[in-house]
């Protein structure tokens, strides 16, 4: 008999709400089988059964608030026991162990206040079927890592102890450079002035200012910004609108800067990479996903759109019509908001007439955008009313110059005000 335990549901998410029990007493199971769905203040996750057998108990309701590590259901007549191979891999590091000083490894300090590291996406081992050696378990909870952080550096998808090692070894190697640490002063008593009330951040807003912090702390920002006469590209706009909006999308502007940043991305692809400063090297992508910001009242979270390059401007207007909603709705998935290259944030909406954004790490680049005003332009020797468009780069000045940046935004304008260069 074993109890099936909530995995971590990601950084900075603590627990979640149960909407869904996808299994009964009595159900045969196979392992990766799907059995409850939890809802956090950013996704809803599906968590799956680390093996197969007969369900005997199932230890919640839908409604229930469930955190890491809290049985859920309980599991008979599974193959509950390790392979061959594997309790051998368990004795080797067992008397590995025993061998090794103790002070080998240092311990990941965790006392100091300090933003945490941004860190290149791993993708969330034991959610996908991954165990680890119950050695690689013990040191991990005495650290105080989240084995769920831990990459994996072999087939066997099993984190051992060395994993564990390497990842903490990684983790005090930056903490020691001083990457991303920043003391943080304690608040005055406002109190002694006056009434106040407190309210906790939620989930998303705690994820996105650590990963703010850290990407402020790592990334030295530089910007430039630029004015697009949108004038023709909002008539056509206007025109098509209906037809999109017939079959269930919306033609925004955000929807056509998506496929225009998309096509600038294939012409700039150091503005679609990352760099590995540890290694000194840039990493460029083969594949273009740009994300787009969106507010909720539960915080910022950015969904992406997987290769707007080769979509249609109303293809990507359908689909960034749906996973806006999914994101509104509580309903985006971890799928919907992971490989993202490039970012944009579109103030527009709310009237700000200029924007300064942060580049999220481990991207390069950001494309911020703000309200259109129809002004006074200079054209064919009188003036005329044009709509403008103000859009501003936020670069890594790392790995990109000034020059590269404004024939980067230069580029994008040029795209905006003739449509037709989008079809060359």
């Amino acid at each position: 008999m074993i109890e099936f335990k909530l995995p971590s549901l990601g950084e900075g998410i603590e627990k979640g709400t149960i909407i869904s029990i996808l299994v009964k007493e009595g159900d045969t199971i196979e392992a990766e089988q799907s059995l409850i769905e939890v809802e956090t203040d950013k996704v809803v996750v599906e968590v799956p059964a680390e093996q197969g057998g007969v369900i005997t108990s199932v230890l919640v309701a839908i409604g229930d608030e469930i955190g890491e590590g809290t049985p859920f259901l309980k599991l008979a007549g599974g193959d509950t026991s390790e392979t061959k191979e594997e309790k051998k891999v368990d004795k080797e590091e067992e008397t590995k162990a025993k061998e090794e000083p103790a002070i080998q490894e240092p311990a990941v300090s965790v006392a100091a206040p300090v933003v945490a590291l941004p860190k290149i996406e791993v993708e969330t081992q034991l959610k996908k079927g991954f165990r680890a050696s119950p050695l690689a378990r013990k040191m991990a909870k005495e650290i105080g890592i989240n084995l769920a952080d831990v990459p994996l550096t072999r087939e066997t998808k099993r984190i051992s102890l060395q994993d564990v090692k390497d990842f903490a070894k990684q983790l005090n190697e930056g903490r020691t450079k001083g990457v991303g640490t920043m003391n943080t002063p304690d608040l005055p008593d406002f109190s002694k002035w006056g009434s106040i009330s407190k309210k906790p951040l939620s989930g998303i807003s705690q994820a996105t200012s650590k990963n703010m912090s850290g990407s402020w702390s790592v990334i030295p920002h530089a910007w430039l910004q630029e004015k697009v006469d949108i004038t023709n590209l909002e008539a056509k706009r206007q025109q098509h609108k209906i037809a999109i909006k017939e079959k269930g999308g919306a033609l925004t502007i955000t929807s056509i800067l998506v496929k225009v940043v998309a096509k600038a991305l294939e012409s700039y692809p150091i503005f679609n990479c990352s760099y590995d400063a540890n290694a000194n090297e840039i990493i460029y992508k083969e594949y273009i996903n740009v994300g787009v910001a969106v507010d909720t009242d539960r915080g910022l979270l950015v969904p992406g759109l997987k290769s707007p390059n080769t979509k249609s401007i109303s293809q990507i207007a359908m689909e960034l019509t749906e996973v806006s909603t999914k994101v509104k709705q509580k309903k985006v998935s971890k799928e919907d908001l992971e490989g993202i290259t490039f970012t944009i944030s579109n103030l527009g909406g709310i009237g700000t007439t200029a924007i300064f954004p942060l580049v999220a790490f481990p991207q390069v680049a950001i494309l911020g955008v703000a309200a259109s005003a129809t002004e006074p332009v200079w054209v064919d020797g009188e003036f005329k009313p044009r709509l403008l468009m103000p859009i501003t780069i936020g670069f890594d000045h790392r790995i990109i110059n000034g020059a590269d940046a404004a024939r980067f935004i230069k580029h994008i304008k040029e795209l905006l005000e003739d449509w037709f260069l989008l079809s060359l």
